[in-house]
């Protein structure tokens, strides 16, 4: 059973006004465009004393750059996060506090790209700007310390990239770190009309129409925008993290029955009640699916 903390929240999220966003397909331009008016969040200032955090605009988006003040192992990983959002939504606070919170655990350092969002810019030119930043933190750091992580649709787009830089015969990272990831953009799963009603959060029209405008001339079935339909055998171990009041709980059941069937390594943590991306928030769960990830990103040496 859930925490009463992580109750508490779950009662509390259609009070953010997320589910409406996502309930309410027609009403979405209107509020992606009431967003972009928003100023994009940054990590909060207590942060600078334990991390230096550079941001950058060289390659046409922001990207930034967190490093641990006090020198860690030289083995120790680097994160290349992405955020959720369904592919519309800047990246928001928590996102920050959990990646910070993820690195001071493993004494790792991140690199977290604010990447062009939909409907503004569509899955060719996001994926391709972000394989562009892969290979180069590749090069940088090599690829055996590289983790890509991300939650939501960034987990989808983790899974993409991955796939393609297989496909391209690319140096693969060490670790895919998938939380409640968005991985069939069509929401084609009969089990997702069965979980909705118990999610507060996500609404399968408002995942449809968000990405849709993601995938642009894309069919939705794409692995670029769905890459639960993509090749998986031959990637990097993967960590999949998803909760069972979740609609993507759907996308996570069946990507843990794929790499069972093909033997991919890969972990599968499952929540009862709990919610999508619940392991950005400080609950008991989140600070338990944070130590999940980092044991599972150092093999088990944090």
């Amino acid at each position: 059973m859930p925490s009463l903390a992580a109750r508490l929240v779950n009662l509390a999220l259609p009070l953010t006004g997320i589910h409406r966003f996502f309930a309410q397909a027609d009403r979405l331009p209107g509020r992606i465009a009431a967003l972009r008016r928003k100023p994009s969040p940054r990590p909060k200032a207590r942060w600078q004393r334990d991390f230096t955090i550079v941001e950058d605009t060289m390659r046409g988006y922001p990207v930034v750059t967190i490093t641990p003040r006090q020198p860690g192992a030289a083995d120790a990983p680097h994160l290349l996060y992405l955020h959720g959002g369904a592919y519309v939504m800047d990246i928001a606070a928590i996102h920050w506090d959990a990646v910070l919170r993820l690195c001071a655990m493993l004494g790792a350092s991140a690199t977290v790209p604010v990447y062009p969002l939909a409907p503004e810019h569509q899955a060719p030119e996001v994926l391709g700007a972000m394989q562009r930043l892969y290979c180069e933190l590749a090069q940088r750091h090599g690829a055996a310390r590289l983790t890509v992580m991300g939650d939501s649709a960034g987990g989808g787009m983790t899974l993409a990239l991955a796939q393609m830089v297989r496909a391209e015969g690319g140096a693969l990272p060490a670790r895919l770190v998938l939380w409640s990831p968005l991985l069939d953009a069509g929401a084609g799963d009969p089990l997702q009309r069965d979980v909705e009603p118990h999610d507060r959060m996500l609404a399968i029209a408002g995942l449809r129409a968000t990405s849709r405008m993601y995938a642009g001339d894309l069919p939705l079935d794409d692995p670029r925008v769905s890459p639960l339909f993509g090749p998986l055998d031959g990637l990097p171990p993967m960590a999949v993290f998803a909760g069972t009041h979740d609609i993507l709980i759907a996308d996570a059941r069946r990507i843990r029955a794929k790499l069972e069937a093909l033997g991919v390594a890969h972990q599968y943590h499952e929540y009862p009640g709990m919610f999508h991306v619940w392991m950005l928030l400080p609950l008991p769960e989140g600070r338990r699916a944070l130590e999940q990830t980092a044991a599972f990103i150092t093999g088990g040496r944090t």
